[in-house]
C-alpha cells in the first residue's frame, strides 16, 4: 500500500475537502496525484463550482503570484471533464477562465518578466503560513536544473517537520539550495539562529534572493563583508544568508566568519559523479569547522544506484557514519512517493 492510501493524516481531519484540494493545487500537485477527497464524486451546484474557483485559480494568492498557466488550464480541464461526465451546467466563470488560461502569454506573470518562471505556493503545516517560490517549470533552465523545488527537496521538508528538535534554533547551512524550498521553510518553521542557504548558479541565486526576499518581507538587511554573501537579512530571531558557495573554491570562501555550522542539509545534490571530489571537499572544510560536531542531513532522488552508492562508499573512507532514515509519507509538501525512490541519510563524524 502506498502512503496515505486510505489513511487521513491527523492534520487533515479538521479540514474540509475543498480546503485540501486548494493546499494541493496552490502547490502544482501533478493532476493525476490530487486527492479529491470526495469532492467531484457528486454533481457540484453554481455555488459549490463558484466556491472551488475561489480556492484554487482565483485564491488571492494565485491572482498576486500566479502558477503556471499550462497548470492551471490542465486543473480546469480536469475538472471540466468531471462535471460534463455527470451531465452538470458548467459555471460560466468556470468556462471563462479555462479559455484566457489558453490564450497566449497568459504564461507569464503579469509582474514579473523572466519568461518560463511562474510560482508555486506551499501552505505549511500546523497552521505555520505560506511559502510561495516563484520557479521554472523547465526541467532545464538556463543552464541548470536549480530553478525548481524537486521531489527530494519536499521529502527533505517532511523530514524536518517530524524531527523539529535536530533544527529548531540551530546554525544551520543548507548546500545546493535551490529556489529556496527546505532552506526558507526551517529560516520561516525553526527559528534557527542562522541560515545559510548557498548554491554557486547565477540564475539560481538570483531566484533564490527572491524568493527569501518574498517570504521575509519585513526582514531587515544587514551589512556583510564577505563579498560572495549577496543578501543578509534579519528577521529578528534569525539571521538569513544566501551566498555563492563553489564547492571547488570552499577554502577561498570565508564561511568560518559568517557560519560554524551546527547541521548541514541537502536535496537532490549526489547525481553527477564528477562533483563527488568537490563535494567531499566542502564536507571535509565544514565538518572541521565544527570540530566534527555537525551533522549532515542529505536528502537524495535514487536515479542510478551505483552513482549513490560510489558517494556513499566515499564518505565512509573518508570516516563519516552514515544512517539511513525512515522516509516520512507524503503529506504536507505533496510529493510523488510512488514515482521516486527518495532516500534520507544522517551524516557523522566521530568528534576529533
Amino acid at each position: 500500500m502506498k502512503p496515505n492510501d486510505g489513511v487521513k493524516p491527523a492534520d487533515e481531519i479538521d479540514e474540509s475537502p475543498l480546503k485540501l484540494v486548494s493546499k494541493q493545487f496552490l502547490c502544482c500537485t501533478p493532476i493525476r496525484l490530487i486527492r479529491w477527497h470526495g469532492l467531484l464524486e457528486h454533481e457540484l451546484n453554481w455555488d459549490e463550482q463558484a466556491a472551488l474557483l475561489d480556492a484554487t485559480v482565483d485564491h488571492p494568492l494565485v491572482q498576486r503570484y500566479p502558477l503556471s498557466a499550462e497548470y492551471q488550464a490542465a486543473f480546469l480541464k480536469y475538472i471540466i471533464a468531471q462535471l460534463s461526465s455527470m451531465n452538470a451546467e458548467h459555471h460560466d466563470r468556470l468556462m471563462e477562465k479555462y479559455c484566457a488560461m489558453l490564450s497566449p502569454g497568459t504564461e507569464l506573470p503579469l509582474d514579473d518578466p523572466s519568461i518560463g518562471l511562474s510560482y508555486k505556493h506551499y501552505e505549511l503545516p500546523h497552521g505555520q503560513g505560506v511559502i510561495s517560490l516563484k520557479e521554472s517549470g523547465a526541467f532545464v533552465s538556463e543552464g541548470t536544473t536549480g530553478l525548481c523545488s524537486w521531489q527530494a527537496a519536499k521529502a527533505l521538508c517532511e523530514h524536518i517537520s517530524n524531527n523539529r528538535d535536530d533544527f529548531h534554533g540551530r546554525n544551520i547551512l543548507e548546500l545546493g539550495s535551490g529556489v529556496g524550498l527546505s532552506g526558507i521553510y526551517l529560516a520561516k518553521c525553526y527559528e534557527p539562529s542562522i541560515i545559510v542557504m548557498s548554491d554557486c548558479h547565477s540564475s539560481v541565486l538570483s531566484a533564490l534572493k527572491d524568493n527569501v526576499r518574498l517570504n521575509f518581507p519585513n526582514a531587515a538587511p544587514v551589512e556583510c563583508d564577505n563579498p560572495l554573501v549577496s543578501l543578509l537579512l534579519d528577521s529578528g530571531n534569525t539571521l538569513m544568508g544566501v551566498m555563492d558557495l563553489d564547492w571547488q573554491y570552499i577554502s577561498a570562501s570565508n564561511l568560518s566568519q559568517l557560519i560554524e555550522p551546527d547541521v548541514i542539509v541537502a536535496a537532490d545534490i549526489v547525481y553527477d559523479h564528477t562533483l563527488f571530489p568537490a563535494l567531499l571537499s566542502t564536507l571535509n572544510y565544514i565538518f572541521c569547522l565544527s570540530h566534527n560536531r555537525c551533522k549532515f542531513v542529505l536528502a537524495c532522488t535514487e536515479r542510478n544506484q551505483d552513482t549513490l552508492n560510489e558517494f556513499l562508499q566515499l564518505l565512509i573512507t573518508a570516516k563519516f557514519r552514515i544512517n539511513e532514515e525512515t522516509v516520512s509519507p507524503s503529506r504536507h509538501f505533496h510529493w510523488d512517493s510512488s514515482a521516486s525512490n527518495i532516500r534520507i541519510f544522517t551524516i557523522s563524524r566521530a568528534f576529533s
